[in-house]
């Protein structure tokens, strides 16, 4: 497995969507896989490389190359909330993927111990923080597999593949919109 390292300083904080073009600490990229491992600023690099190995060991067992081209972006907890709330999107999810972007976004504290919220998450979610990353991590591939914003079609596809199955996915294809 060969990793691409690169650095950047950001400017903005996801400026106008979800996307985070520019909004890096340090970015990993597994060539064979097409795969891109981004931690959000304020990342240490030696925090970024250890929770970006954490997500590589649990995506293993999933089929990610499926995805293509694929972002995933590791934000503090301490700026979870403010990238969150914007969207609408409950605050008790520590993970969320943007589809147009092709990028997953996931919460610190379900690579590493962070008071408080890792209270919190274990508390809403009724499990440990090692089953809520995996299965946080099923789940929002079942919306980037499916193309499916269906919360619970996308629990669905994540159960199958927890399992150990391919997803089961109805079409949903996106229709290009004319200029």
């Amino acid at each position: 497995m060969k990793l691409a390292i690169s650095f950047g300083i950001t400017v903005g904080l996801l400026v106008g969507s979800a996307g985070s073009k520019g909004a890096t600490t340090g970015s990993f990229q597994v060539e064979a896989s097409h795969q891109h491992f981004v931690c959000h600023t304020g990342y240490t690099l030696e925090k970024c490389r250890k929770d970006i190995a954490v997500l590589q060991r649990v995506l293993e067992k999933y089929p990610v190359a499926q995805l293509g081209e694929w972002t995933w972006v590791l934000v503090r907890s301490a700026d979870w909330r403010g990238i969150q709330s914007p969207r609408g999107l409950d605050p008790d999810s520590p993970a969320f993927t943007y589809y147009p972007g092709k990028e997953t976004f996931l919460e610190e504290a379900l690579f590493s111990e962070v008071p408080r919220r890792s209270f919190d998450l274990q508390s809403a979610w009724g499990m440990s923080i090692e089953k809520l990353l995996d299965y946080a991590i099923a789940h929002e591939l079942g919306h980037a597999l499916c193309n499916e914003r269906n919360e619970a079609k996308a629990d669905q596809a994540a159960k199958l593949m927890r399992e150990g199955n391919a997803p089961s996915c109805e079409v949903n294809l996106q229709a290009k919109r004319r200029r």
